[in-house]
């Protein structure tokens, strides 16, 4: 299994990463994404994928932190494209939900990084909220382009909307907790061939770890939680959403050795 949504750069994995990644390996997971948002973190993430065999990068700009973006972290991440650790950029994208950095200048700072993406031959990790309209609109203007909508929670409509344009679709703990009934039913209506796994630790755990701090080792039980909605078992959906990752994010993932 692929964990395509990780942030182990986060301090809450300071004290105990060997453990984290210890676990994730017993649980069958061979390779996690760490996904930058912000400088700092975009920094410590390149420190860790350098020594740590089952890590992978990508760096972006968080809608959170637009305001952050500078012309010098573009170019950073453009030189992080050389590196084979490097397999996409983000998490980039548009968050109308909170709101912390101006509606424009998100849109602006999704749009330098798409280029880049573009420019560079590699996926984007799209982060939307509360933002369906712009965020497709700007990403119809940066065909053809390959990534994934992570973390979705748009309803069937909106997972259409992005799929015709390519996009892969990924779906985190929610799908596991008790009301999240309209979401299942998204992500069943996903074709195989564009799912894809993820945490999006340390938040939202899936059931019955909800509340606690995620980790790469419980995207295993969102793995489940598909294969039951499916009808498949779970060995079905870790080949499918393995060759999914490996076929966006390239065969530099350390998938299944």
């Amino acid at each position: 299994m692929v964990d395509t949504h990780a942030h182990l750069e986060f301090p809450e994995y300071a004290a105990d990463l060997d453990g984290v990644i210890a676990r994730a390996a017993s649980a069958g997971v061979t390779a996690m994404i760490c996904v930058g948002g912000e400088i700092p973190r975009n920094r410590f993430i390149a420190e860790l994928v350098g020594i740590r065999r089952c890590l992978r990068a990508a760096y972006g700009i968080h809608p959170h932190w637009a305001n952050g973006n500078t012309p010098a972290e573009e170019q950073w991440v453009r030189e992080q494209c050389a590196a084979r650790t490097t397999v996409a950029i983000g998490e980039i994208g548009l968050d109308y939900y909170y709101d912390y950095a101006p509606r424009s200048r998100q849109r602006d700072v999704f749009e330098r990084y798409l280029a880049l993406a573009r420019d560079e031959g590699r996926p984007a990790i799209i982060h939307s909220r509360d933002a369906f309209a712009d965020t497709f609109d700007v990403l119809k203007n940066f065909q053809p382009l390959r990534g994934v909508v992570h973390c979705f929670t748009y309803g069937l409509p909106e997972v259409e909307a992005f799929m015709s344009l390519g996009l892969h679709i990924s779906f985190c703990g929610q799908i596991t907790f008790p009301k999240c009934d309209a979401l299942r039913a998204v992500a069943s209506a996903v074709p195989l061939e564009r799912l894809l796994l993820e945490t999006d630790c340390p938040f939202l755990a899936p059931a019955p770890h909800r509340g606690k701090r995620n980790e790469p080792a419980f995207v295993r039980l969102t793995a489940e939680k598909h294969a039951d909605l499916r009808g498949l078992s779970l060995g079905a959906i870790d080949a499918a959403t393995t060759r999914n990752a490996l076929a966006l994010f390239g065969d530099s993932l350390p998938a299944g050795d």
